[in-house]
């Protein structure tokens, strides 16, 4: 059997892993466009801050391919998939046929017309090593640096660069910080936080213009303001690379559709990451689940598939986890609503959290500085438990694993919630 996976990053990696479980003799090769062995996505903020070394940025050992006798092609471009055939093409000349494909090609930064923008040498984008590394040489002590996106991607960035430039200034179209996960309240914690380091945060705000030659000198501001830039970093967002998957005749939307075994429209094709589209289980419909966690699991679920195995990837919904200069801010589900009585909201000091519940479910949470039940709040959602079945009221400060009833408690331990 011959496995052809493209991407290396987790859903790739874990999908190879699943396959090498259960075949021992197969073929597998795994093409990457990039030029470095599978890495720590996460980490790059951390490396871009001096934190994390560049020695410790592997997301596995440097031996995972070699032990596992996986072919890992680098630099290599996948630009079309034959499915009758089953071949796949690479830029600049070469083919590999397959039994078995996986898609797993992630995103790409979307970056929108800005009159002026293109050619200019001091604009980035922060989704890749790479692209953290071209960061990293770029910045001096002096740089005045505008972040294009107020959203994880963007914020991330200014962690990196904090204390290694002069200024730092996000702005937003939105009126709040990591407005497609945040409702005001918490974005304004977090925003408070970030501004008490000295990070100019602006909302309301998009780019209408760069100004300068092959370097970006000014930016024009929707409102009119024209500050000075030394580097334009732009973080507005990410798409699906669905553009391979179109190649080969495979259903896509925004992402490309697979069903709950990570099939694709195309027979022995799979996907995985942040390329799919999959079911959000508390909205009942599908959506891009860009998230390192999903493209494990997701990744995992293919592979055992590809080998013959039935698996079915578990349900999924929106999480976040992340800090923001120590601040530990974790979001789940849905958390806004229509109905504020279904909000139930607590503040203590810098610490808060958000329970969102609809029809005695609890249907998405935040928490900022205050984890330490997150796991059991993850679990009510995941395992669509009805509150009223519960020992007490979850709204409590001090629940714990006795907040299930005895009976329920059974097989149940903190790690398997």
């Amino acid at each position: 059997m011959k496995y052809l996976i493209i991407g290396n990053s987790a859903a790739g990696i874990n999908a190879s892993d699943a396959v090498r479980t259960l075949d021992k003799k197969g073929d597998i090769t795994i093409v990457s466009n990039e030029e470095f062995p599978a890495y720590g996505r996460p980490l790059i903020s951390y490396f871009l801050s001096g934190k994390v070394k560049a020695e410790n940025m592997n997301y596995r050992d440097e031996d995972f391919y070699s032990l596992r006798n996986i072919k890992l092609l680098l630099n290599t471009e996948a630009e079309k998939v034959d499915a009758v055939k089953k071949k796949v093409t690479f830029r600049g000349g070469g083919k590999v046929d397959y039994d078995k494909l996986l898609i797993a090609c992630g995103s790409t930064p979307f970056v929108p017309e800005i009159k002026n923008l293109k050619e200019q040498k001091n604009v980035f984008t922060f989704l890749t090593y790479k692209d953290s590394i071209k960061l990293k040489e770029a910045l001096s002590k002096d740089s005045k640096v505008i972040i294009a996106g107020a959203g994880l991607i963007g914020l991330k960035a200014a962690e990196g660069l904090y204390g290694q430039v002069e200024k730092i200034t996000v702005i937003d179209l939105a009126d709040r910080l990591m407005s497609s996960v945040l409702d005001k309240t918490a974005a304004d914690i977090i925003e408070k936080h970030i501004k008490e380091k000295d990070i100019e945060v602006l909302h309301n705000i998009y780019i209408e213009e760069v100004e300068g030659k092959e370097k970006v000198k000014r930016v024009k501001f929707s409102n009119g303001d024209r500050p000075e830039c030394d580097i334009l970093i732009i973080a507005i967002g990410v798409r699906p690379n669905i553009k391979l998957a179109v190649s080969a005749g495979i259903k896509t939307e925004r992402g490309i559709i697979v069903d709950e075994y990570m099939q694709t429209s195309q027979k022995d094709i799979y996907a995985a990451g942040d390329c799919v589209e999959s079911l959000d289980m508390l909205s009942n419909e599908n959506k891009v689940l860009a998230l390192w966690p999903n493209a494990t699991t997701q990744g995992e679920t293919a592979g055992f598939n590809m080998t013959g195995k039935r698996h079915k990837a578990p349900a999924s919904f929106a999480m976040n986890a992340i800090s923001f200069f120590g601040l530990q801010l974790i979001s789940a589900g849905i958390v806004s609503s229509g109905d504020a009585n279904n909000l139930f909201s607590d503040t203590r000091g810098d610490k808060f959290r958000r329970l969102n519940i609809a029809n005695d479910n609890l249907i998405g949470f935040v928490l900022i500085n205050d984890n330490q039940r997150a796991g059991i709040y993850t679990a009510l959602i995941n395992d669509r438990t009805k509150l009223s079945s519960l020992e007490y009221d979850i709204k409590s400060k001090d629940i714990g694993l006795n907040i299930y009833p005895k009976e329920a408690r059974k097989g149940k331990a903190w790690g398997k919630l």
